[in-house]
């Protein structure tokens, strides 16, 4: 059974609440010409999930452990460089987008990460889901300390 006022309290902290009001996740970036294997080393020591790519200070791609483990599973050599493997063009947000515009993107694209831009084009971090959850655990926790498990009988 769902509250209709906790869902319409929820859709509208999301409507309302801007992706800017997230501590966003700064990513190292690196360039398109860099190693696939650099790339893999970086996200490992790290332990990101991603890393942002970058020309002139604009983003081009991102790659994601998706991108490392589809040029694992197809044989990529190490020196490889990362526009080979990456996510060119990678879908974006700003801000000053809201956040139910960010999930519903992540939603249909079946995204995890996000980046996240500046007015000028420049990237300033990466949403994920995570952050997200972290954020509405924060700002809307009653109603999830207080839902039953949907395998209660």
């Amino acid at each position: 059974m769902t509250d209709p006022s906790g869902e319409v309290q929820l859709r509208a902290l999301l409507q309302s609440a801007l992706v800017g009001q997230l501590t966003l996740k700064v990513r190292h970036q690196l360039a398109p010409d860099d190693g696939f294997g650099s790339a893999m080393a970086l996200m490992r020591n790290r332990s990101h999930g991603c890393a942002l790519v970058c020309e002139d200070g604009q983003l081009v791609g991102i790659v994601t452990e998706r991108d490392i483990l589809h040029g694992l599973h197809s044989g990529i050599e190490p020196d490889a460089a990362l526009e080979s493997v990456m996510t060119s063009q990678p879908v974006t947000v700003t801000s000053q987008d809201t956040l139910f515009d960010a999930i519903a993107l992540m939603d249909d694209g079946g995204y995890r990460r996000l980046p996240v831009l500046d007015a000028d084009g420049c990237p300033i971090g990466v949403v994920d889901v995570k952050t997200v959850t972290g954020f509405l655990v924060e700002h809307y926790a009653e109603a999830f300390h207080n839902q039953t498990s949907s395998a209660e009988t």
